[in-house]
């Protein structure tokens, strides 16, 4: 009989081996299951992005297909995802939660108490590990430590980052409470947990100064080296990934190109992932090796819209060391379940929440309404506009960052996907502000020659290009063709920059139209122009070396949110006419909101600044 020692405040673990120090075990024997079919619960949650309390957004047409309706709105939560979580246990006599990280950063919560809540939150819900993601590192590592240190009830886990030691060897620190993996015994059936934590996210703070304490390492490499030492040892192997989809695809035993390795890597059982905040429904499964093992992917979604239920089927085998002898899950089943107003909140969850709920709600109002969206019934102003290109929200952003007050600069770019949310028809307020940039990043302003604007601009169009031909930045004062496709572009590229220019309006109002070159002057290999930028990219990351290595940035502190609250507060007001869609009584905006921005179709709309071509 094997037995193992499992820490007294992990609910839902039967038994638990960590390789971290545990004050508190029990030993207890395990049952010997070998030759048995034994099904197990995994609890799959990632991206939570500090969404403990319940939020507004409306449902695209795939989550709606999954089960969301307007009319159940708000959604998400901590309180109703312990609910959903406490049923699921109550019914599986083997469970285990795991989380795919990015449990900071993206709500209001974070900005003030700095994860703690998060922290205090899963610990009390009976979370069982949860990988880094790279956002736990929004405010630093000693932050993160902190949190961990003081409020973490949980192994939150990362392989793939190598630590270094605190500037005081006698100071413990994240390698103290980070290990690399941990081993979790059901009562019989073991499970080894690697985390992988992403590193592409924070590609500048790993190239020249890194004020983190943490190097990443190779994945295949980390991969090979844990699963060769936990194979023998344990049932079912996880791969507990912050790394994103196709990087997880990347580690399945079928994509090693090197038979050499093929052999470590075919021990992966199950990948939980996140990161990129989809749904894959049902699971992928992966071709593993020729016992007839597989792989399964899964990501469960991010926000706290859904709670990932995934019953597996583990057969036991007899030699965990032989690939032919071993155990394997043999049947899955996945469901992901919505979190909405449907779902009776957790009393103990929101008890514990609600000290952070008032002082947060008097420290910041949240609700107060500073604009309107007066569009169409079905419209609203977009983040990804249809063409490809330029879009209205993106336009705004980049137009508030270009103008911003001891800004103004000559233009301004900055990723797409740091704008999270698109505005919904009706009141604007500063909680609907948040959904739209969960994260605090700020604008930085740069002095970019004119070849290293083109290098950049080139950098985009490869980039996009990969994702279907649909930008992945956002300007203002900046026009220019994104070829996609092309025989033509230089250095053996097929995707480069061309047609670029500076001003406003250069397409004249069309947005398939060509530069009127009457309007707009182009851009000049050899002048220098003053860009603002968000901090993200202007660090490196999303892989923009451009800025990266550009030596003359300015830190603004000034926040895109605040920017662009900024911009849409000097928009026109509403007229009399316009009244609120959401009212029963159809009153009119200003008697329900004051004199506030009415905001339309016509403010910075897509006009072409960024147009895909295909050649």
């Amino acid at each position: 009989m094997r037995s193992s020692r499992a820490p007294c405040a992990t609910p839902g673990v039967l038994l638990v081996v960590a390789v971290a120090s545990l004050s508190c075990t029990v030993t207890r024997e395990s049952p010997d299951l070998v030759g048995q079919d034994v099904r197990v619960t995994l609890i799959h949650t990632s991206d939570i992005h500090s969404r403990l309390f319940p939020f507004n957004f409306e449902p695209n047409r795939f989550e709606r297909e999954d089960g969301f309706d307007t009319e159940n709105a708000p959604f998400g939560g901590a309180a109703r995802m312990a609910t959903v979580i406490d049923d699921v246990r109550s019914r599986a006599p083997r469970s285990l939660w795991l989380d795919s990280g990015d449990i900071f950063q993206g709500a209001p919560v974070f900005n003030m108490f700095s994860g703690e809540a998060e922290m205090r939150t899963l610990s009390y819900m009976g979370i069982d590990g949860a990988v880094i993601g790279n956002h736990e590192f929004d405010l630093g590592s000693e932050n993160l430590f902190h949190q961990i240190d003081n409020w973490a009830e949980f192994s939150l886990l990362a392989a793939n980052y190598e630590f270094e030691d605190p500037p005081n060897p006698s100071e413990r620190f994240l390698s103290d409470v980070v290990p690399p993996y941990t081993i979790f015994d059901l009562d019989g059936v073991t499970f080894g947990v690697i985390g992988m934590g992403n590193w592409s996210s924070m590609t500048g703070i790993f190239e020249g100064g890194n004020s983190l304490g943490i190097r990443p390492r190779e994945d295949r490499q980390v991969v090979r080296e844990y699963v060769s030492l936990l194979r023998s040892q344990v049932d079912v192997v996880v791969l507990l990934s912050h790394l994103g989809l196709s990087e997880d695809e990347g580690l399945a035993a079928y994509e090693a190109a090197d038979p050499n390795e093929e052999l470590p890597l075919e021990g992966v059982d199950l990948i939980l992932g996140g990161h990129l905040h989809i749904v894959l429904t049902p699971p992928k499964v992966l071709p593993s090796d020729q016992h007839g093992n597989q792989t399964i992917l899964a990501h469960s979604g991010a926000f706290s819209k859904y709670v990932g239920k995934l019953d597996v089927v583990v057969r036991v085998g007899e030699d965990n060391a032989d690939p032919s002898e071993r155990s394997r899950i043999v049947a899955h089943s996945y469901e992901h379940i919505p979190i909405d107003s449907q779902i009776r909140p957790h009393a103990g969850v929101t008890d514990l929440l609600l000290p952070y709920a008032q002082e947060m709600h008097e420290a910041i109002d949240l609700e107060g309404v500073f604009a309107y969206v007066d569009r169409p019934e079905g419209q609203g102003i977009v983040r990804n506009d249809p063409s490809g290109g330029d879009s209205q929200l993106g336009n705004m952003v980049a137009r508030a960052m270009q103008e911003r007050s001891g800004i103004e600069a000559e233009f301004s770019l900055t990723n797409t996907l740091g704008i999270r949310a698109d505005f919904q028809r009706g009141a604007l307020n500063l909680e609907e502000m948040f959904n739209v940039f969960p994260f605090e990043n700020s604008i930085t302003v740069m002095y970019l020659s004119g070849s290293e604007v083109q290098e950049t601009l080139d950098y985009v169009a490869r980039r996009s290009s990969g994702r279907g031909c649909r930008t992945q930045v956002q300007v203002s004062g900046l026009w220019f063709d994104m070829v996609c496709d092309s025989s033509d572009c230089p250095d053996g590229d097929t995707a480069c920059a061309r047609n670029i220019y500076l001003g406003d309006d250069c397409r004249g109002g069309n947005p398939s139209g060509p530069i009127d070159d009457s309007r707009c002057a182009p851009l000049e290999r050899e002048g220098l122009y003053r860009v603002a930028v968000n901090d993200y990219i202007a660090d490196g990351g999303s892989g923009f070396d451009v800025l990266q290595r550009n030596s003359s940035k300015q830190y603004t502190d000034v926040s895109l949110r605040d920017a662009l609250i900024d911009f849409l507060r000097g928009q026109p007001a509403c007229g009399e006419g316009v009244v609120d869609v959401d009212d029963p009584e159809e009153r009119p905006v200003r008697e329900l909101h004051g004199e506030v921005a009415c905001l339309d179709g016509s403010i910075e709309p897509h006009d072409g600044r960024i147009r895909p071509v295909v050649d």
